[in-house]
């Protein structure tokens, strides 16, 4: 996938050169769920059933040093797209990315309101699994991974950091989905050490 760096593409265009790559690509919500009585939107396992039929990115992820990414492809979900004009993502979207070497699934929530104030503000993670069902649990949820939790091999490992560097793009890193500049600039948002990877370029900016 790849596109003018000077401008900003929504995320619907996204998913459909993941549709025309191959990627898996499905009908999945068109509107965001409703939010609590205070504005924020509080994520239950209910709400992660059927997440293969999202809309969908396919990536590539070679091992980069000092990553807490594993690597191989891997494939992310959105529940539904934010308006092109949107400049954050709107609370109620989730974000499912599955490891495909290994079936991790990791995502997170727009959860809204003052939630992660220190982090990816407004942003809850999530590790989900499968049950022998197919059903999807959650294992665990809030701020980042559990102590002693290993994210991609590393235990000390966190979501926040990384993400922060994409406050832009409001704390999203994933290729394809980008939101409008504020000030119609289109400047890409900052990215992490796992960029030029996932993009297949030598700068920085990913998941």
């Amino acid at each position: 996938m790849t596109s003018d760096p000077r401008h900003r593409a929504p995320a619907r265009l996204a998913a459909l050169a993941a549709c025309a790559l191959g990627a898996a690509c499905g009908g999945g919500p068109s509107a965001p769920p409703p939010s609590m009585p205070n504005g924020e939107f509080v994520a239950f396992g209910s709400d992660f059933q059927g997440f293969v039929d999202w809309p969908s990115i396919a990536l590539t992820f070679p091992s980069v040093a000092g990553s807490p990414h594993a690597a191989g492809a891997r494939t992310v979900f959105i529940n539904h797209e934010p308006p092109p004009d949107a400049t954050a993502f709107p609370v109620g979207t989730i974000l499912v990315k599955r490891t495909e070497a290994d079936g991790q699934l990791l995502a997170r929530v727009k959860r809204g309101g003052n939630y992660n104030a220190s982090g990816a503000v407004g942003w809850e993670w999530f590790e989900l699994v499968l049950s022998t069902d197919g059903k999807v649990a959650i294992k665990w949820r809030g701020f980042g991974p559990p102590l002693g939790e290993a994210y991609g091999g590393d235990p000390t490992a966190g979501c926040n950091g990384c993400h922060k560097l994409a406050i832009d793009n409001d704390y999203v890193l994933t290729p394809g989905l980008t939101l409008a500049s504020p000030d119609g600039g289109g400047v890409p948002p900052a990215g992490d050490v796992d960029a030029g990877a996932e993009t297949g370029g030598d700068d920085a900016a990913t998941d």
